[in-house]
């Protein structure tokens, strides 16, 4: 990657990846703090590649700036999969909403960049996040779910309680591949970074890569009072057990962790203003995350969105309204993610039965019907599908559809 500033113009020219998230930053503060511009442009014409860390910590950059009243405008990549990419992640939103608007990307396998500043705003982006998981991801066991939602919610609320950033925080999920079980999310802000959280606290006064050495290990907060410390512990331990990775930029520092190379902390010349998480979690191998989340030696099991949203505590009863998994039900692409999500209720939860409500549906395509219903009745079999499924409030049009592809399934396989 080059990055060329030619007085409020940035240009990216090749491929802008973590290693180059530095330069771009220096070059926004020389035009602003030292060229004295009010408005910056970020030129990606030239542009072949980008990735959600490195245009996370530009997108927050950016949200900094903007509370100063700086204004931005951005030129997409001529390439046409790379500017879809932009809109559809919601960088370009974000960078120029005068220009682009919010994501409507409605695919599974990743979640646009959200931005949150209130603890409304965070549990939202977590429900979000954790509800596409459920449905993109099949087979997923509960404890690694409960495991990835514990650590998107941790470091996300990270945000709100301890970097004062004036902006918030962005939130991004990719790359989690429906074979691989790999997830991939980015969490990053303007506050104040990492290094001056933990020395605002009193009990650290050490260098900013002394601070991310730290920042990983139990129990390490500024307040006590306010938190036990155990976000970036138990997120790093997250995706080192399970063979992933684990990135923190902040003030003058990264630390990086990596299968082969292992854990390493530098000091980096150009600082991060606020702080760039970027974790990937491997849990092809199922269960290995059980065993990742131990402090003072003791497992933790947390409470997690399935329990919150879908269990009843009174009887053994999975509550699905259907209405509320999606938005169209007019095909076999929008049944995807809900048969997923079923099939994963159903393997989770063994004994009990799940009651798909239909309230306020009128009609659902025959494809979606196939999609979700006729797969899952040959995948379970006719006796289980009868004893795990009941529907409740179903119109008598959706009854026959949703027979006729069953029947039509079973005939075909």
């Amino acid at each position: 990657m080059t990055v060329i500033r030619e007085l409020n113009n940035i240009r990216f020219v090749g491929s802008f990846h973590e290693s180059e998230l530095h330069m771009p930053i220096a070059l926004l503060h020389h035009a602003v703090m030292e060229g004295g511009f009010n408005d910056v442009s970020l030129d990606f014409s030239e542009c072949t590649s980008a990735s959600s860390g490195s245009m996370l910590a530009l997108c927050s950059e950016i949200l900094r700036l903007r509370t100063e009243h700086v204004d931005c405008t951005l030129t997409l990549p001529k390439r046409p999969d790379l500017a879809r990419l932009f809109k559809n992640t919601n960088w370009a939103n974000i960078l120029e909403p005068r220009q682009y608007g919010p994501s409507a990307f409605k695919g599974y396998t990743q979640v646009p960049a959200i931005s949150f500043s209130s603890p409304a705003d965070q549990h939202s982006a977590v429900n979000r996040i954790t509800n596409a998981i459920l449905g993109g991801i099949p087979n997923i066991e509960r404890s690694d779910f409960a495991a990835l939602e514990w650590a998107i919610n941790e470091l996300t609320d990270n945000v709100i309680v301890h970097s004062q950033s004036a902006a918030g925080g962005l939130v991004q999920v990719s790359n989690f591949h429906r074979n691989r079980k790999v997830l991939e999310f980015t969490i990053s802000d303007c506050g104040q970074g990492i290094p001056k959280t933990l020395k605002s606290g009193g009990l650290f006064n050490g260098s900013d890569v002394g601070a991310l050495e730290q920042a990983i290990r139990e129990g390490i907060t500024r307040d006590k009072s306010i938190g036990q410390g155990n976000g970036l512990f138990g997120s790093y331990q997250i995706c080192s057990h399970s063979g992933g990775e684990f990135r923190i930029d902040s003030g003058h520092a990264r630390l990086h962790y990596t299968p082969a190379k292992g854990l390493a902390v530098r000091y980096e010349k150009i600082p991060v203003k606020g702080t760039v998480i970027v974790a990937k979690v491997d849990f092809t191998n199922p269960l290995l995350l059980q065993e990742a989340l131990k402090f003072a030696g003791k497992k933790h099991t947390p409470v997690d969105y399935i329990e919150t949203r879908y269990e009843d505590g009174e009887s053994n009863i999975v509550n699905f309204k259907l209405s509320e998994e999606t938005e169209s039900f007019g095909s076999r692409l929008a049944g995807t993610p809900v048969a997923t999500k079923l099939e994963n209720l159903i393997r989770m939860h063994p004994g009990y039965a799940i009651e798909v409500n239909f309230d306020a549906i009128p009609i659902i395509s025959s494809s979606f019907a196939d999609e979700v219903f006729g797969k899952l009745f040959v995948g379970l079999g006719p006796m289980q599908f009868m004893q795990r499924i009941r529907f409740k409030n179903v119109a008598p049009t959706v009854q026959a559809l949703i027979d006729r592809a069953i029947s039509q399934r079973v005939a075909t396989g």
